[in-house]
């Protein structure tokens, strides 16, 4: 289409929660139907959301799976109109267009490119929804769907660089039981919130041991910890009954998230308390040196290592890289990235598809 109409059009859609992810999956299934690419629907049996694949040419061994679902609209946007598309000098601005807008329409424009018809080798893409949360898409994409190409492409922004290898994700949330009593003879009671100051000394006291491993592919080269949420008691003159705290790790190797599983479980129990696993998702790791090699070839950068967790998390047994546009400013107010950017992804994939597909 040209001069940034379908990234316009990505942009318009309000795909905060997946509001409007039925009409984003049908525009991109039109395009793609024009293009030559055969579509269809992968539907989430709870929620009724819809993944779209679309294939061209036979067996395809590369893919692309983008998410079209973005953070919602914050209070702080107040430059720009953030749904639509503006061009500030070299910005390009709009809610979601780092993560990842930008990355989906460089990905159908280069496709666009070409005559699908005429296809000597296969491309397949993946449409995605609920990446922002419960990465939900992903995970019916990955129960439904046999024929996942072995090379894939994430358009997750990351400046043009490569990346080969993201962080786990680990979210539990522990509830610390005691008993309720008056304040006025705190004995007749059990403190649950002090219980659970208890339990999260302990945390931090293991937390610090696992710092002691590391992978210095990563910014931050140590698996990573974060208390989001304590939530206890009812008021001042109550005794709380019960407590609850809400974890997060990311993890840098897949063996670290049984061992916190395993250790909060037992602290937990200690203090009497339950432990619920919210996500578990394994880091990401891509072995596959002739496609890491082509990355870094196509882009002239250098493989990288992130902490974000991404679809890719859940294709464990495929080569996956993330390539996307930059400055990363994902959730960011007056979210933008740069032309520049932009332009040079889309010339990197359709140089990717006329060597791979043509």
């Amino acid at each position: 289409m040209g001069n940034y109409e379908i990234l316009r059009d990505l942009i318009q859609f309000n795909t905060a929660f997946d509001a409007q992810n039925k009409s984003i999956m049908e525009y991109i299934d039109e395009y793609l139907t024009k293009l030559g690419f055969m579509t269809k629907y992968c539907v989430d049996d709870d929620s009724q959301k819809l993944c779209l694949i679309a294939s061209a040419g036979k067996e395809p061994d590369l893919g692309f799976v983008c998410h079209t679902d973005t953070v919602a609209l914050g209070v702080n946007w107040k430059d720009y109109d953030a749904m639509d598309l503006t061009i500030d000098g070299d910005k390009l601005v709009g809610l979601g267009i780092s993560d990842m807008k930008g990355g989906m329409a460089a990905v159908l424009e280069a496709v666009g490119k070409f005559d699908w018809r005429n296809a000597k080798n296969g491309l397949k893409l993946f449409f995605t929804f609920d990446e922002e949360n419960n990465f939900t898409g992903i995970k019916t994409i990955v129960a439904k769907e046999p024929n996942i190409p072995q090379n894939i492409i994430i358009p997750t922004p990351t400046s043009l660089y490569p990346v080969i290898a993201t962080k786990g994700l680990l979210k539990m949330s522990v509830l610390i039981s005691g008993k309720e009593a008056h304040s006025s003879n705190p004995t007749k009671g059990i403190n649950a919130v002090e219980k659970a100051v208890g339990f999260l000394g302990e945390v931090y006291t293991f937390n610090n041991r696992m710092k002691e491993e590391k992978n210095a592919s990563f910014e931050i080269p140590y698996t990573t910890f974060n208390l989001g949420k304590i939530e206890g008691g009812v008021s001042l003159n109550r005794v709380p009954g019960n407590c609850s705290a809400y974890l997060e790790y990311r993890t840098i190797k897949i063996e670290h998230n049984r061992m916190i599983i395993d250790k909060i479980k037992e602290l937990a129990e200690k203090y009497n308390g339950y432990v619920t696993i919210i996500d578990d998702v394994p880091p990401m790791s891509t072995f596959a040196e002739s496609f890491i090699a082509e990355m870094e070839a196509l882009t002239g950068n250098q493989r990288s290592s992130i902490a974000v967790v991404s679809d890719g998390n859940y294709l464990t047994d495929r080569s996956v890289v993330l390539l996307g546009p930059g400055p990363v400013t994902s959730g960011e107010k007056n979210e933008f990235i740069s032309k520049f950017s932009y332009d040079s992804l889309v010339e990197m994939y359709a140089k990717l598809l006329k060597t791979k597909c043509f």
